[in-house]
């Protein structure tokens, strides 16, 4: 006998193992009144999202696919995350009749439906009865519980009763009206997300502004060398790469000096200001992309987008935060290099490495405006300011090329004798070092081997606050 504790049981195993899938935070639930109508106040705006409950059986949904009158998402074979374990628990749920959670559909302006959440439910419900999972592999059903003498089993094989079943099984359905406004729609999408395997804001975003705009993000992800700086698997199978992009897109073609957070509002603005590019536009938009990526490969190589945290009293060796990709660094790596050549950046490639590196150890202002309130206006702001700064100090400037020892001699002068100069300590890591002039280049001393000592980043700034000390006084 399958009890209700037996139930509560198998119902809470079952989303707990959903929930496992993710990595993001928990989301709000919105309370749906008896009504047809919510109302969302936004910037002192009153707009309406009008919807519909209505059922429909997994037959109908299964005609409503073949027809054309169904999108459960763009691409969505490279989305479906549920595991053979996972989908075919939903298959038990519906022979046991647990109730499901309700689809959430969205009316598109040619009256066909896409799905907003409930994508992985309907996803393992119909590839069940098609007989093949999204990537092709037959789909048999695999770790049931309940119905045991099911396993390994496919929709073929199950008796005619259990395959009545599943097709007649209704889902409960809420309907956006294609009346709804779309401003609004994104963040009611959000709220109304309440599946088991819940929608981030980029795949949110990739239903809500279908267009061109989507499709070349779609396009752009997968390019090689992104993946190569980004390296976050679990990133690309969300379409978080998508909106990592659609980001570079709007900081470089509205230019941060015209953000207005959030940046997820900044981000949707843009997409939907250019939902339906033009293809010279979508040209210009991936030379751009691509340009900068492979610049950003050159400049920062496998340390781009990460951040440098150096070494300390406690512990004398920096290390690199490999793991984790700080947006901050993002924004401006990716957007730096939009307004100069390939030529001018590459040229400059080790200085300008060099650069980043010390604004990471000894900047404090830059160092707070990448790790503090990062989407603050002011904050982002400030860490595009300084970092332009100093992107137009070295290839706007022949000078800085004079009194900048390369990176060669760093190298060269580190494998030598990593010894501090100035304190006589011993250099772990050569991002913690700097290369300093033995004649200060100010009183003629030559930006030559012969007049370069290695010293800690640390001990040569000290050195240099007095020399500036001496000379104001």
């Amino acid at each position: 006998m399958f009890s209700f504790s037996n139930y509560n049981q198998f119902n809470n195993m079952n989303q707990k193992t959903l929930e496992e899938l993710q990595n993001e935070e928990e989301q709000e639930f919105l309370d749906v009144s008896d009504d047809n109508e919510l109302e969302l106040e936004q910037e002192e705006d009153e707009r309406k999202i009008i919807w519909q409950a209505k059922d429909f059986s997994i037959r109908e949904f299964s005609s409503m696919l073949q027809d054309g009158d169904l999108e459960l998402q763009p691409e969505y074979q490279r989305n479906f995350v549920a595991t053979p374990k996972i989908a075919s628990k939903l298959i038990e749920s519906v022979l046991m009749e647990v109730p499901i959670p309700v689809i959430y559909l969205a009316e598109e302006k040619d009256s066909t439906y896409s799905v907003i959440d409930g994508q992985q439910r309907l996803t393992s419900f119909l590839s069940f009865i098609n007989g093949k999972f999204p990537n092709g592999e037959l789909f048999k059903l695999t770790g049931l519980t309940v119905f045991k003498e099911l396993n390994r089993k496919s929709f073929t094989d199950l008796e005619k009763e259990h395959q009545n079943k599943i097709r007649t099984t209704t889902l409960h359905t809420i309907v956006i009206k294609k009346e709804s406004n779309e401003d609004v729609k994104f963040e009611i999408f959000e709220r109304l997300n309440t599946g088991s395997i819940k929608l981030n804001e980029d795949e949110i975003r990739n239903t809500v502004y279908r267009g061109e705009y989507v499709r070349l993000l779609s396009e752009l992800e997968d390019n090689d060398t992104y993946h190569q700086l980004v390296r976050k698997d679990n990133y690309k199978k969300r379409m978080i790469y998508r909106g990592m992009i659609l980001r570079f897109f709007a900081l470089s073609e509205k230019t941060y000096l015209n953000y207005k957070p959030s940046m997820k509002q900044f981000c949707n603005k843009e997409l939907r200001d250019n939902r339906y590019l033009t293809d010279e536009k979508a040209k210009e938009y991936r030379n751009k992309f691509l340009d900068s990526v492979d610049m950003v490969k050159v400049v920062f190589g496998g340390n781009a987008f990460r951040r440098y945290v150096p070494g300390d009293t406690e512990n004398d060796s920096g290390k690199w935060i490999a793991t984790r990709i700080n947006m901050a660094l993002y924004d401006i790596q990716m957007c730096g290099f939009a307004n100069y050549s390939k030529n001018e950046v590459l040229r400059n490639a080790d200085f300008i490495r060099e650069a980043m590196l010390d604004l990471m150890i000894n900047n404090i202002e830059f160092i707070e405006s990448i790790l503090i309130q990062t989407s603050d206006k002011t904050v982002l702001k400030t860490r595009f300011k300084i970092w332009f700064n100093k992107l137009d100090e070295i290839i706007g400037n022949n000078e800085y090329e004079k009194r900048t020892f390369t990176y060669q001699i760093k190298k060269k002068l580190f494998e030598e004798n990593p010894t501090c100069a100035i304190s006589g300590q011993q250099i772990l890591a050569i991002e913690d070092s700097e290369v300093d002039h033995i004649i200060p280049y100010s009183k003629g001393g030559k930006t030559e081997l012969k007049n370069a000592q290695l010293v800690l980043r640390y001990f040569n700034r000290q050195k240099n606050n007095r020399q500036h000390l001496e000379e104001s006084n």
